[in-house]
């Protein structure tokens, strides 16, 4: 707005200008217009420079409330638990990675669990299903809808265990409306340097569901497009979704969401409770672990 009027303010004094070549007579007071449209223009100008120096001031400030927002967002959900927060979604910020929305149970044993994997049917008719069979960048960054079916994504699992000792709670459910669970006490994702490697011990006795994860143990992610197990065949190719691959596997909770009563190897599968029956649904959670883990025996 006031490029444009200093634009017209030329324009003007050129006319005017011009008009005094031709009325001679005029000329004093053609200059004396000039002067006043001279003075309209640094007024003009002096004002533009003081909003800019304004709306400059104006971004700094938002700049600075945005960071801090940034930094006062909780790690995971259970700092947001411990700041008194009892929702089921939440904006957390994982260490070196950038905000994000994220699921939390904050009633299973006293709250405080981060959701990374969700798989459960959406619709009446449990059609519509999340496809797992995904790459190794969507791995990477996660896919899903928190509200439905997702994978938090690796780099969120290794940001959120890498220095934290971090207990892991599974759940499964069958198609008849069993349900059961497991507990670690320590769980941790390497880098994508490492493949995500999966580190898990500290199975707790007493938990139901077995543990299926021990197969995995130190064992590194493999998706269809990146083959990192030790089996002579491709094990994400064959059986699909991305999953600590080893040989090929005793647990497979990424697998292909199959109907009622169906089975096989491609399936949601936790062979330590269902052997290759596909489950229903399931669920993943981790939160800092309440006790230090040792590997004494």
């Amino acid at each position: 707005m006031f490029i444009t009027k200093c634009v017209l303010c030329v324009v003007i004094l050129v006319m005017h200008v011009v008009s005094c070549s031709w009325a001679a007579g005029a000329r004093q007071r053609c200059a004396e217009q000039m002067m006043a449209l001279q003075d309209q223009m640094t007024h003009v100008q002096e004002t533009q420079e003081l909003l800019q120096e304004d709306l400059t001031a104006l971004k700094d400030s938002i700049n600075t409330l945005s960071n801090l927002v940034v930094s006062t967002l909780p790690e995971d959900c259970s700092v947001a638990r411990a700041r008194g927060s009892w929702s089921s979604t939440t904006e957390v910020r994982p260490p070196g990675l950038q905000p994000r929305k994220v699921r939390c149970d904050q009633q299973t044993g006293g709250g405080g669990w981060t959701v990374v994997l969700a798989r459960f049917p959406t619709t009446h008719l449990h059609l519509e299903r999340c496809d797992f069979n995904r790459s190794w960048q969507q791995y990477k960054q996660g896919f899903g809808d928190i509200h439905g079916e997702f994978w938090i994504g690796n780099e969120a699992l290794h940001s959120l265990t890498k220095e934290v000792q971090t207990e892991l709670r599974v759940t499964l459910s069958d198609w008849e409306g069993n349900t059961t669970s497991s507990v670690w006490q320590h769980f941790r994702v390497g880098s994508e340097t490492d493949h995500y490697k999966l580190t898990v011990g500290g199975y707790e006795e007493g938990s139901k569901a077995g543990d299926s994860l021990h197969h995995h143990n130190n064992h590194r992610f493999s998706t269809y497009d990146n083959d990192n197990d030790r089996d002579y065949e491709h094990c994400a190719r064959k059986h699909g979704g991305g999953w600590w691959y080893f040989s090929c596997y005793q647990s497979h909770l990424t697998g292909a969401a199959l109907p009622p009563n169906a089975s096989g190897h491609h399936a949601i599968v936790w062979r330590t409770w269902k052997h290759i029956v596909g489950l229903r649904e399931v669920t993943m959670m981790i939160r800092p672990a309440p006790r230090p883990f040792s590997t004494t025996p």
